[in-house]
């Protein structure tokens, strides 16, 4: 069966919308993977970093107000955000095979509209960042959007699944023209020919 879009039950989850948010998961990724290098970091050292910069970023970008369509529900480690009032959670984890609450339990701030909600109808939603499969891909970001009954029936794929390398060289500036220094011999005053003589 092909599964709908999130945007086909969640007119506020605007590709527009769904790709912020992506690239917020994303850029704190992978600058958790630029900073932990020491040979003292592990997999847990990385995954929990990763996972309280990734809340705290969207916390963040909700508190900075400058998205109207952001909120934020439940700002503890369980967190809850909104997209255009339509409550979200967030996992690290395999988006094909999940096995993290934040994807397989409803929050008690997603009840409501579950408790609503008609059948085979989209009505709890996760952003699952998918870690790379192998070395040459990076990670990706999946809305998964379920039913009341936890059926799948949506699913939404960020485009950024390979990093992007910015070129960070500084542009030299434009040469600019300088005319030759002119020299010319020392002038010496009166008195140092009248003390060179008497040194001699």
């Amino acid at each position: 069966m092909k599964l709908q879009t999130p945007f086909d039950f969640q007119p506020s989850f605007t590709p527009e919308r769904l790709s912020k948010v992506a690239d917020w998961f994303l850029e704190e990724w992978y600058a958790t993977e630029d900073d932990l290098v020491r040979d003292t970091d592990t997999p847990y050292t990385r995954g929990t970093t990763r996972f309280g910069r990734q809340k705290q970023r969207i916390v963040n970008e909700y508190l900075a107000g400058v998205f109207d369509w952001l909120g934020v529900e439940n700002g503890g480690n369980d967190l809850v955000f909104s997209i255009g009032g339509i409550p979200c959670r967030f996992s690290n984890d395999d988006a094909a095979a999940p096995k993290k609450r934040a994807v397989l339990e409803a929050h008690r701030f997603q009840m409501p509209l579950i408790e609503c909600a008609e059948p085979g109808q989209a009505v709890r939603f996760c952003f699952v960042i998918d870690p790379a499969k192998d070395e040459f891909s990076g990670p990706r970001v999946e809305l998964l959007g379920y039913t009341a009954t936890d059926e799948l029936v949506c699913r939404w794929q960020s485009d950024a699944s390979v990093r992007t390398l910015v070129d960070i060289k500084q542009i030299a500036p434009d040469a600019v023209q300088i005319s030759k220094p002119v020299v010319v011999p020392k002038r010496r005053s009166p008195g140092d020919h009248t003390q060179a003589a008497a040194g001699q």
